[in-house]
């Protein structure tokens, strides 16, 4: 069963409490439109002769930001977006002190402070309640909210902000797109009161994974349907495009095929859609899963096996978290392989490319962590944002890249650099490129009861060098 729900008002704001992730989560043709906006930016002085690397001291304390949640509750990001003016926008969940879970939304000015123009003192909590299945107790009380959470942010041309993610639909969760005014306010014009809730089956749970806004306004967004990868493309006013899918209807699944999710969004210079994420049988194992679309949703049958490609790296739990297209119609995935770092590039046809790594594949770089967001400098070099474990703590870790695949030297420390924010275990969910070559890691840190997760910022000087 296909259902999209437009749903009435099902804001409500949390005026109490205060503020104390391509390309991963952005990973879309709007990303590098805007990176080179970003680019053009001049770099502040304080960068000027630093590191590749270094932590950017006029940011936080530092260079890193801790975001203290309200009392009793926990927060922690999915994705990132950062404004043309350089405010840094985190999509994410929170855990109010209650059962539940609802989207939030911070801002952060360009020196990493809260901004105050935003929401709450910079933070937006919002409770989903859809018609179909109102979340008992969601709008009055301290009682039980629903199961509501936010993987994707993309920052539209107008300044609105696009968040995607997932809502409880019946015993289950479908897509949830949602669209904010500059200040934080829902988006009246967009579906119903600001979000669009797109069931794909009743029977699974759905859920958005990347998200990016086309020049023209239409929203595209990828996830899974179930045990599917799964495309929904949006009009401006929240609808479903009838011009999107082999059906028409808005829709893409990609079904018995082997591709069960999608964890990334990218385009080639012609338009055609990429997708990377997992691959193999439900249960696993997992492989590096990629698929080609034409612009309008449908497979490409000149990529792969009519479509799609399977990589299977040598280890039970792989995933591909990031896809770009590379230097002659190549396109690179990169995320995790087991407890490793993994970077692979095709062919345009999808086979391996043999000048890249070791036979296509680079494991070169952390062999204790785990990819989650891809970034391509305009030069060629690769960084691959993520976690490494440490003793017995996980740091921040961003591992840069040769455009051959080969780990890069040059930066940090034998190509990688890590980063404690906290003392117990901190992790890289997602990456933007930032004004004057820097970079912007957002992600979380446990406490030591593993019970208040809380939203972290890094942000790094000359990557680029």
């Amino acid at each position: 069963m296909i259902q999209t729900i437009f749903v009435g008002r099902f804001w409500r704001y949390h005026p109490a409490v205060g503020l104390g992730s391509t390309l991963r989560r952005c990973r879309s043709p709007v990303a590098l439109g805007l990176l080179g906006v970003l680019l053009a930016l001049p770099a502040p002085s304080g960068a000027v002769g630093a590191s590749a690397g270094a932590l950017d001291s006029g940011f936080g304390q530092g260079g890193k930001v801790l975001v203290a949640p309200p009392a009793d509750a926990g927060e922690w990001p999915g994705a990132q977006a950062i404004q043309p003016d350089g405010k840094i926008v985190v999509a994410g969940t929170a855990a109010p002190a209650r059962n539940g879970y609802a989207v939030l939304l911070l801002r952060l000015l360009p020196d990493g402070r809260p901004d105050p123009s935003f929401g709450t003192g910079g933070r937006v909590w919002t409770d989903l309640v859809t018609l179909d299945t109102p979340l008992k107790g969601a709008v009055v009380g301290d009682v039980a909210l629903g199961s509501s959470s936010a993987t994707s942010v993309a920052i539209a041309p107008d300044g609105r902000i696009v968040v995607g993610g997932a809502t409880q639909s019946g015993a289950t969760t479908a897509f949830a797109v949602l669209r904010y005014l500059p200040d934080g306010r829902p988006d009246e014009s967009f579906g119903s009161g600001g979000l669009t809730v797109t069931d794909f089956d009743a029977g699974t749970n759905d859920g958005i994974a990347a998200l990016s806004v086309l020049p023209d306004g239409r929203i595209l967004a990828a996830g899974a349907a179930g045990d599917a990868a799964a495309l929904a493309r949006y009009r401006p006013d929240g609808e479903l495009d009838p011009t999107f899918g082999p059906e028409k209807n808005g829709l893409v699944t990609v079904r018995d095929r082997g591709l069960l999710n999608a964890l990334s969004l990218g385009a080639e210079p012609g338009g055609k859609l990429l997708v990377a994420g997992q691959a193999g049988t439900p249960g696993g194992p997992f492989d590096f899963g990629l698929a080609r679309f034409s612009g309008d949703g449908v497979l490409d049958d000149s990529f792969g096996d009519r479509g799609l490609v399977e990589t299977d790296l040598g280890s039970t739990g792989e995933w591909a978290a990031g896809v770009a297209s590379g230097s002659g119609g190549t396109v690179i995935a990169g995320g995790a392989s087991g407890s490793s770092f993994a970077v692979v590039r095709y062919l345009g046809g999808g086979k391996l490319d043999k000048a890249f790594g070791a036979g296509g594949i680079s494991k070169a770089g952390p062999d204790l962590g785990g990819g989650h967001a891809l970034l391509q400098l305009p030069d060629g070099r690769l960084l691959l944002v993520g976690e490494r474990l440490v003793g017995d703590t996980r740091e921040v870790t961003v591992a840069r890249y040769q455009p051959d695949g080969a780990v890069d030297t040059a930066f940090g420390n034998g190509g990688a650099v890590g980063t404690d924010v906290t003392p117990v275990h901190d992790d890289g969910v997602a990456a933007n490129l930032y004004p004057g070559g820097r970079l912007v890691v957002a992600g979380t840190a446990l406490d030591a009861e593993n019970t208040h997760p809380r939203v972290i910022l890094v942000r790094y000087t000359a990557v680029d060098r």
